[in-house]
């Protein structure tokens, strides 16, 4: 085999294939019958968070802190917009997160991370942030 055809086809076997860009979304997600209904609301006061306001907090150095206080024992997601560490600290205890996901198709929502809560107040933390701010919503699990 010639040296020139020899090398173009290692080159086609050792080189990965390039994924594709995801196909743009024809149209926003319908969220009105998900519990991510409030996504699409306006923003609240960005002094805290509250289950089932969206926020738009600015990040600095790619974190922002902010407190949640939950009045009834659930299952709550913690919804982000953009790439974001999330975490929820309570009397110094980071709490374990008992599933993570994407949200749906078209959302506009990256992330959700879900915890198992009891009544308290919160420290919502979030780090590792890529942008200048993310869009978080906290929802109760239906």
């Amino acid at each position: 085999m010639p040296r020139a055809a020899l090398f173009a086809l290692l080159l086609s076997v050792a080189a990965p294939a390039i994924a594709a860009d995801p196909a743009p979304c024809p149209a926003p997600a319908d969220l009105g019958a998900t519990p991510y209904a409030g996504w699409t609301a306006t923003d609240g006061d960005a002094t805290a968070v509250a289950v089932g306001t969206p926020v738009t907090l600015p990040l600095a150095d790619g974190a922002a802190s902010r407190s949640l206080t939950i009045a009834t024992a659930g299952r709550y997601g913690v919804a982000a917009g953009s790439k974001v560490w999330i975490d929820l600290v309570a009397n110094g205890a980071t709490q374990t997160s008992i599933e993570h996901g994407h949200g749906p198709q078209c959302s506009g929502i990256r992330k959700i991370v879900w915890f198992d809560l009891t009544p308290g107040t919160y420290e919502l933390a979030l780090s590792k942030g890529e942008a200048a701010s993310v869009r978080v919503l906290v929802v109760r699990a239906p």
